[in-house]
């Protein structure tokens, strides 16, 4: 009865929150107002068109999808969440090659990379994209077919050109018998090695392809264990052995072209543009935070905290950007006032909620996040990220066995097709979420199991929020992951339709040193800053493991900002 009684009002919150509900924003190119976009709402099929000024409304409800067209822009389709009420968007042209007409456009790095394959050997393309030494930020390691000796052993042929690769025999649990296959570095402990996965032209086969014939071989990828979970699941926790073939569709080749393009671009993926600073940032914060700041003694504070309250009443992130600083500078007491004072501005808001929730995840205040998670979980009962917040919050409190429990519910939930089933990055991300909560990553030795030396995984608390990380190593080098509709629209989708926004990446101790996380910041539908939560987990994976959770306020658009550094240690650190 109970547990009917708790489908049933799952059923009842999320009916409610399914009423349709006006819509407002403005539509522009980027920069002035466009008229006569159409805008139409994919499940009701009511339209209408925006003014002179770019201005429009209309109605939707949570989970439908409303698509913005005009002539010479690219369609933008958006999905309706249940704290959409404004959706200012930025609608890009449409380029086109006509006839006698030369149209230039800016070339994405996956076409780029397509145009160079054939002429720089060091790309390899894979299932998930083309991929380069130069263009990402984890080890990659790339044979050339040219290096194999003819009539060479596959197997052979490959562990013989890379330090790292060992041949050995693993037993096919499906089959019952040993397969000689590849172990590489990083694959799994000393004394649970695990095979590496093999992908064929984008076939993905546990068994190593020992019927290829080396002369058939165009370029050869290698991707350590941890960093190939990333992309693959935990099924490449031992590495992957990425084989593109002469027969295989590789690469981009322009007919009646004689353009040679620039591989300087490929490879010259060093930091050195503008990166502003920490403290170059505190120049960019509302003149509220910084005359709030500047105030001397408690009083003081109170006083312009109150004279901006004037203007900036029933505004979230007025009262969570002042509750941080008087946390901050003054401790609990007059902080807390603030919220309390104003909670109902926060209460029904999602979005608002899990800001005020990091904030005080970042704070250690695991007892104040709890309380908000909950409300969090209510008014978004059918959200996978619900479950992931609560879950952790649990975890947080030591209350691990209500952690399990919520992603046991989770996963029957799914099953029963009361809410959306995951993807496979966002499956990824909750395997690894379990994981750490019962520490099945640790071996005998209580040490992390192959590279698995420092998790970072990031969170923030409006999904229309747009931005780039960008991960430094340290030799300077950086790795671009862009959270965009321009650049990843698919996966923006899925995050809505599956009700997540959080993102997790590995890293081992192939490049130790210190490395730097960028952001730049390209703003929300809302025109509000955004709240970007980090938890940094080091000697992840071992009974030394330890976290840190970080806050930042994304408000000032277009500048790569820098927000912390970490460490990775390198191999020998990691024995001793």
């Amino acid at each position: 009865m109970k547990t009917l009684f708790s489908i049933l009002f799952l059923f009842g919150v999320v009916t409610l929150s399914f009423a349709q509900k006006n819509i407002v924003g403005h539509v522009n190119d980027g920069n002035k107002p466009l008229s006569n976009v159409k805008i139409i709402n994919l499940s009701s099929e009511e339209s209408t068109t925006s003014n002179t000024e770019g201005r429009y409304e209309i109605l939707a409800a949570p989970r439908e999808e409303l698509q913005y067209t005009h002539m010479g822009m690219d369609t933008i389709t958006i999905i309706v969440e249940d704290v959409t009420r404004i959706l200012n968007i930025a609608m890009q042209p449409r380029v086109e090659l006509l006839d006698e007409v030369v149209v230039t456009k800016k070339i994405s790095r996956q076409k780029n990379l397509a145009m160079n394959y054939f002429m720089d050997s060091t790309i390899v393309h894979s299932s998930f994209g083309y991929i380069s030494p130069a263009t990402v930020a984890y080890h990659l390691k790339v044979i050339d077919g040219s290096e194999f000796t003819q009539g060479s052993d596959v197997l052979r042929a490959i562990a013989s050109r890379r330090s790292g690769i060992r041949i050995g025999t693993n037993s096919n649990p499906s089959t019952g018998r040993s397969v000689r296959t590849l172990f590489l570095r990083g694959g799994g402990s000393i004394n649970n090695q695990k095979p590496a996965l093999f992908e064929v032209d984008g076939s993905i086969f546990t068994d190593p392809p020992i019927w290829l014939d080396v002369s058939n071989i165009q370029r050869v990828g290698i991707i350590p264990g941890i960093q190939a979970v990333w992309r693959y699941g935990h099924i490449a926790s031992g590495g992957v052995v990425i084989i593109n073939t002469n027969n295989g569709v590789h690469g981009l080749r322009e007919e009646n072209s004689l353009k040679i393009y620039d591989q300087a671009r490929l490879r010259n993926n060093f930091v050195t543009g503008k990166v502003v600073s920490s403290s170059e940032a505190k120049d960019d914060l509302p003149l509220y935070l910084k005359e709030m700041a500047n105030a001397v003694g408690l009083n003081k504070m109170i006083q312009t905290y109150h004279n901006y309250e004037k203007d900036f009443s029933g505004v979230p992130y007025f009262y969570l950007d002042a509750y941080s600083l008087f946390f901050k500078k003054h401790g609990k007491g007059e902080a807390d006032k603030i919220i309390v004072e104003n909670f109902n501005f926060f209460e029904e808001n999602p979005v608002w909620l899990k800001a005020l929730a990091f904030t005080y995840e970042s704070q250690s205040r695991f007892d104040k996040a709890y309380e908000v998670y909950k409300k969090i979980y209510l008014l978004r009962p059918d959200y996978t990220q619900s479950f992931i917040n609560m879950a952790n919050n649990y975890h947080n409190l030591g209350k691990t066995e209500q952690a399990a429990l919520l992603y046991a519910r989770h996963a029957y939930l799914q099953g029963e097709g009361l809410i959306s089933s995951g993807d496979k990055e966002l499956s990824a991300i909750i395997a690894r979420e379990i994981e750490n909560l019962f520490g099945a990553k640790m071996n005998k030795n209580n040490s992390p199991l192959g590279d698995y030396t420092t998790r970072l995984v990031f969170e923030w608390n409006d999904s229309e929020a747009e931005f780039d990380l960008q991960f430094v190593n340290p030799s300077n080098q950086y790795f671009n992951w862009k959270h965009t509709l321009a650049e990843m629209p698919e996966r923006i989708r899925s995050e809505k339709k599956l009700g997540y926004s959080m993102a997790d990446f590995l890293l081992d101790d192939e490049l130790p040193g210190i490395w730097r996380i960028n952001a730049t910041y390209h703003g929300n539908k809302q025109l509000t800053p955004s709240y970007l939560k980090v938890t940094i987990y080091r000697n992840y994976g071992s009974k030394l493991q330890s976290k840190e959770i970080k806050v930042y306020r994304l408000g000032t658009k277009g500048a790569n900002r820098h927000l912390f550094d970490f460490t990775l240690p390198s191999p020998m650190a990691q024995s001793k």
